[in-house]
């Protein structure tokens, strides 16, 4: 083989080895790939594997089949004015704590995952996913704030706060498909909810002012209570006593009563010896302390049953 059959050998196996090299393309299980002649797509999005396509002619736009994120700067949003009672133990209806800052911005970091569901489509309206990215940042923060325009801050930092992101995210999957940008929103999530520092230290002062109003109220309550139970009380011990006295003369006069009737009957039966229990008792009563000093005369009749003795 001559040096000219050989030049030309080896062009033509670089020339199909080149031509080789650009019919063929693989795509990755992470991907989906568009094969393009002359900007119009040509066949069904292609998955995972080993295709082919005409060289110089047709070229291969690559597409991420993966979850994709999208995660805005955190924005301030201003919530919803409605306010939201609650009911004490009590029964009496209390205005929330949270019911005074609606109606105020607050900052809301969120984020959104998605995926790329029609690369034709969203080769057509974006192009990139830089391009995706921010238009779906904007959907996303215009839908944040529809939402939360009509969610008050006791509701989204509580568990209806769920309902509040699924609402954002059927808002932002319904502007995709009106604007056919070609993807799906899987999830979106408000990460953090938080007071502006000005309202932050604002609704503290507030409430601070508030809950000292309720423990002043909750004190004087308290202490118009206990005045009714000491009252109450006091009345009930007056009563008791009085009837207790009552009942004690009643007692008395009962047993006075009987002892007359005693006294009677002893001095009917033996008049002598009835003087004479008298006069002992008089004895116990009067001598029955050793510092008293009684001045009688010798015949008084204190001391006539000592004659003899």
């Amino acid at each position: 083989m001559n040096q000219t059959n050989l030049t030309i050998l080896l062009v033509s196996l670089a020339i199909v080895f080149v031509v080789g090299s650009q019919s063929i393309f693989t795509v990755d299980q992470r991907e989906q790939a568009l094969v393009l002649q002359l900007g119009n797509p040509v066949g069904e999005p292609r998955g995972p594997g080993l295709h082919f396509k005409l060289p110089l002619v047709q070229e291969v736009r690559i597409f991420d089949r993966r979850i994709l994120s999208v995660d805005p700067a955190p924005e301030q949003v201003v919530i919803s004015s409605a306010t939201f009672n609650k009911t004490t133990e009590e029964g009496e209806e209390q205005q929330d704590d949270f019911s005074n800052i609606s109606g105020e911005p607050i900052i809301v970091d969120s984020f959104a995952r998605y995926k790329i569901t029609d690369p034709l489509q969203f080769l057509k309206t974006l192009g990139t996913i830089g391009r995706a990215n921010s238009r779906l940042e904007n959907i996303l923060n215009d839908a944040t704030r529809s939402v939360l325009g009509q969610t008050t801050l006791r509701e989204l930092l509580s568990e209806e706060r769920t309902a509040v992101m699924a609402s954002i995210k059927s808002r932002v999957n319904k502007k995709t498909q009106e604007d056919k940008l070609g993807v799906k929103i899987v999830d979106v999530r408000i990460v953090r909810a938080d007071l502006t520092a000005e309202l932050r230290t604002s609704t503290v002062r507030r409430m601070i002012s508030e809950l000292q109003e309720r423990a002043t109220e909750t004190r004087a309550k308290g202490e118009e209570r206990a005045k009714e139970i000491r009252s109450t009380a006091e009345k009930e011990r007056t009563v008791i006593l009085a009837e207790a006295e009552r009942d004690a003369q009643i007692i008395r006069g009962e047993g006075d009563n009987q002892a007359i009737k005693i006294y009677a009957e002893a001095f009917n039966k033996d008049k002598e010896f009835y003087g004479f229990i008298r006069s002992m008792e008089a004895y116990r009563n009067t001598l029955a302390d050793s510092e008293t000093r009684l001045i009688l005369s010798p015949d008084s009749d204190f001391f006539r049953y000592f004659e003899g003795r």
